[in-house]
């Protein structure tokens, strides 16, 4: 077994051109026994397989250094995708605001157009509002004009205007 692996270190330096077929064509004086013969062989052999094994790992290695470069190139894509995106969160998130700035600036316009009503004529106005926006637009009016046109709405409606007033956000 120890000739075996000597010989299997030494042939790859001794013999590197020589391809299976010629290796295997020498001529049979140089071997004292057929075990000697045996081995040699086999020698050959584990050496071509070697390099049929040593052929497959470069393909390998091959196949995953594209396929790394393809994940490489997909993940910089995601991260360009992710940064804009968040360009866009940010620009969705800016016009949101100024939405929500003018859509407070317009009920606080009815609120003073509200309070300068006549408050029976402005509780019947507000009677025919959606009660989410009813009670917006008395948060933000005087609290005795709110007081005077609540009074002149139904006990539902003004409970129910009540009731949203109370579960919106302070500001």
């Amino acid at each position: 077994m120890r000739i075996f692996f000597s010989a299997l270190l030494i042939l790859p330096f001794w013999c590197p051109l020589l391809s299976a077929a010629e290796q295997e064509t020498t001529p049979k004086e140089e071997f004292s026994s057929v075990e000697e013969r045996r081995l040699h062989v086999r020698i050959i052999e584990d050496q071509d397989t070697l390099i049929d094994e040593k052929k497959a790992l470069v393909l390998e290695e091959t196949r995953l250094e594209k396929l790394k470069t393809e994940i490489d190139a997909k993940l910089a894509e995601i991260d360009r995708k992710l940064v804009e995106m968040e360009t866009q969160k940010q620009a969705l998130e800016a016009l949101l605001s100024k939405r929500q700035d003018a859509e407070q600036q317009r009920i606080k316009s009815l609120g003073r157009i509200y309070e300068g009503m006549d408050p029976i004529l402005a509780a019947q106005a507000v009677a025919d509002l959606d009660p989410a926006v009813a009670a917006a637009i008395l948060a933000a009016m005087k609290p005795r004009s709110a007081a005077k046109i609540l009074n002149g709405l139904s006990r539902e409606q003004a409970s129910e205007i009540s009731r949203l007033f109370l579960a919106m956000p302070a500001q």
